[in-house]
């Protein structure tokens, strides 16, 4: 019911480190709605079929942080109502806001292959949104509920230096999984973050000083800054790109590709937005950026390599095989792209 839906995402609004198994279970059996922007119905009974997120201009939010957007899902009309009117929006010339109601479960594979989508925001009112960032729609999109634990990761990049003199600030969170409590880091100069926050960490290895975690949203917080102070460890924007990536926080690692793209390093931008469509699934875009980018960077062979793993995947195996074998023509004996034509010509040769 509606009524329980909305009960819970207050709940979660209000007490942000409680469990949420049942938000989500419930999640997946509640028919929930989109904000749309489309042209003016012709009459009060017309009916639209959303068949791929190309279809609908759904209305989502950038993070002006971090990149990325996030879709607001409501749990009945009154929240798109409410949405619209707290904000002020209006609709461009020639369009309309609409309502677009989903059945359960359908909205969280729609919104998976928005670009830059980082996640949906729960939505009842200015004061009750609750995130759930994009791994967590993954689960729901194949009718999984998400583990209540923090998610965890390792450390995405070769190391993190802090230079000294900065202070550090230590709490314990909890690791859910029957694990208990972990040692918190921080960098209070970096920047803050919030109890949502905490539910996704990543592991940091001390050495004799023991493991550590930190708030992946804060570690990204602290790679900035130490950018920022010049810091003679590095920790340059390919840092921040590779975390991104690392944390399953692909929509912010799609829009930092193309920022990267728009200021001169197109090439190593281009090979990490071809791995974040991969991961996210997007095949089809993985392939036309990949045959794009070979034709520029013929030497980078992770474009081919990329690109025709997508269009076998695809069912388009002589295409596939076609954008390998053209690589050897700037790369003559690479033995990973000799590797991988053996593997797509394998299927062929023992069907003989």
């Amino acid at each position: 019911m509606v009524e329980t839906l909305e009960y819970l995402i207050q709940q979660a609004a209000d007490y942000p480190r409680h469990p949420r198994a049942g938000l989500y279970r419930e999640l997946l059996r509640s028919q929930t709605l989109l904000l749309c922007v489309d042209a003016p119905l012709k009459d009060a009974v017309e009916v639209r079929v959303t068949r791929n997120p190309r279809d609908f201009a759904v209305w989502a939010d950038r993070n002006p942080e971090m990149g990325g957007v996030w879709v607001p899902v409501f749990p009945a009309r009154d929240e798109v109502g409410e949405f619209v009117r707290a904000r002020r929006l209006r609709p461009p010339r020639g369009k309309e806001f609409l309502w677009m109601e989903h059945r359960p479960g359908a909205v969280f594979r729609i919104l998976l292959g928005v670009r830059y989508f980082a996640g949906i925001r729960l939505y009842l009112d200015q004061g009750a949104q609750v995130p759930v960032p994009w791994s967590l729609v993954r689960d729901l999109s194949a009718g999984r509920v998400p583990p209540d634990a923090p998610e965890r990761y390792e450390l995405p990049i070769a190391r993190l230096t802090i230079p000294e003199g900065v202070r550090i600030a230590y709490g314990r969170v909890a690791l859910g999984g029957g694990e208990g409590e972990g040692k918190l880091l921080c960098l209070p100069v970096a920047g803050r973050f919030g109890a949502e926050d905490m539910r996704k960490l990543v592991r940091l290895d001390l050495g004799r000083h023991g493991v550590v975690w930190m708030v992946c949203r804060h570690f990204l917080q602290v790679l900035r800054y130490l950018k920022s102070e010049g810091s003679a460890a590095g920790h340059g924007v390919e840092d921040i790109l590779r975390s991104l990536v690392g944390f399953q926080m692909y929509g912010e690692a799609e829009a930092l590709c193309e920022w990267l793209a728009r200021k001169g390093d197109e090439a190593f931008a281009w090979v990490c937005q071809a791995a974040v469509y991969v991961r996210t699934g997007r095949l089809a875009e993985c392939a036309a950026l990949c045959r794009k980018a070979a034709a520029k960077y013929p030497r980078e062979r992770s474009f081919r390599i990329n690109g025709a793993r997508a269009l076998a995947a695809l069912g388009r195996s002589a295409e596939a095989r076609k954008l390998a074998a053209e690589g050897l023509q700037a790369l003559p004996e690479d033995a990973a792209l000799l590797a991988l034509l053996k593997d797509l010509d394998a299927p062929a040769g023992s069907a003989q």
